[in-house]
């Protein structure tokens, strides 16, 4: 009986010694959603939804990330369209019975910024602003943070480095394909104020076709004067599309230098030409994976995880497009899978292997338990 009760005893012992070594358990599956004005259509936005799922997952996270379906065009998402639908979906997300833990979204139109802070913000669900938006969730406050890179900066210093990259160009314009979305307004706004008296105006692009993008531009640029006239420079959106529009402006209008905002696979294949000058990168896969691993920690951790509300993700200025490797890293438009032969094997810690830092700790720890325990109980 008594060699019974000390086995017994052991076993408690070491059951003890190794449940101290173990983790915390695992934390409760928080629900989080979202929601963009980035359509379907607009590939920019491919790899913020990619980067959100993959934070979902490391962060124990079950993701409502709502995006606009494809049917909308690029020029739709300053409309009034896809701004009823953020409405209705914040709204949907943040009031009844299956509340969000935890919110973020895109601020494109004050009526986002209105739904956001009497359904969101009102019912204490902490909200992150991403891409679009910061200054007027700044202003408004109680929202967490901005992730992403500040429009009205991005246009200023693309309008201090074209003014310098461009000295024959005698008037600058830039190109709104948003239909007047906050970023594109905050971005000609900004790119306004720094070639001065040299702006001609924001354009507002008709994107349906290769001809009517021509056409918006040679309306206001030609006016009634029947000729383009000296060098010009424009400040434009990176997307494929725009990029081809962009492409066959200069076709016709050789007397035109293009600086773009964001990356694409298709600026990369023109940058370098005498033309293009460069893009900028605003890091939009960080916009994705920031917002749903930071108010994870912040809801877990019961109160804010950082003190700073703008987390800028950018801009920087691309010049050059990258190859090999540094595409894959700068090109959040492309995925790099490794091939099999190099994935790397899988390391067992089996017998003969060497063990884990944290292996042999537990194992330290086991050994003193058991020497402990045949010392008490003599066995």
């Amino acid at each position: 009986m008594a060699s019974l009760y000390n086995r017994a005893a052991l076993a408690s012992i070491l059951f003890v010694g190794a449940t101290a070594e173990e983790s915390c358990p695992c934390p409760e599956t928080l629900r989080i959603g979202g929601v963009s004005h980035g359509n379907e259509a607009d590939k920019f936005w491919d790899p913020v939804y990619a980067a959100a799922n993959r934070a979902a997952m490391d962060s124990s996270v079950d993701l409502d990330f709502a995006r606009y379906d494809e049917s909308s065009t690029l020029t739709g998402q300053g409309g009034q369209e896809i701004v009823d639908w953020m409405v209705d979906t914040i709204e949907k997300m943040c009031t009844g019975d299956n509340t969000v833990d935890g919110m973020f979204s895109t601020i494109n139109d004050v009526a986002v910024l209105t739904a956001l802070k009497a359904n969101c913000l009102a019912n204490g669900i902490p909200t992150v602003i991403i891409n679009a938006g910061g200054n007027l969730a700044q202003e408004s406050g109680n929202f967490l943070h901005f992730i992403g890179a500040d429009d009205y900066n991005t246009g200023k210093d693309a309008g201090e480095k074209l003014l310098a990259a461009c000295p024959t160009c005698q008037r600058f314009y830039c190109l709104d394909h948003c239909g007047g979305c906050t970023s594109w307004t905050d971005r000609c706004r900004g790119f306004e104020d720094a070639v001065g008296d040299a702006y001609g105006q924001t354009i507002q692009i008709d994107d349906s076709s290769e001809d009517a993008y021509i056409a918006s531009v040679e309306s206001v640029v030609i006016g009634t004067n029947g000729t383009w006239g000296d060098d010009v420079g424009l400040l434009l959106g990176t997307h494929q599309s725009m990029i081809l529009f962009a492409e066959a402006l200069h076709n016709k209008h050789k007397k035109v230098k293009l600086a773009g905002v964001d990356t694409s696979p298709g600026l990369f294949q023109v940058l370098g030409d005498d033309e293009w000058l460069w893009g900028t990168s605003q890091q939009p896969y960080l916009q994705g994976y920031y917002p749903v691993q930071m108010l994870a920690n912040t809801i877990r951790m019961g109160g804010q995880s950082l003190q700073t509300f703008n987390l800028e993700t950018g801009p920087t200025f691309v010049t050059e497009a990258p190859e090999g490797q540094a595409l894959c890293n700068s090109d959040p438009f492309q995925s790099c899978v490794a091939d099999d032969a190099q994935k790397p094997e899988t390391v067992s810690h089996l017998a003969g292997d060497e063990p884990s830092p944290g292996a042999r700790k537990l194992a330290s720890v086991t050994t003193r338990f058991v020497s402990a325990a045949l010392r008490i109980f003599g066995i």
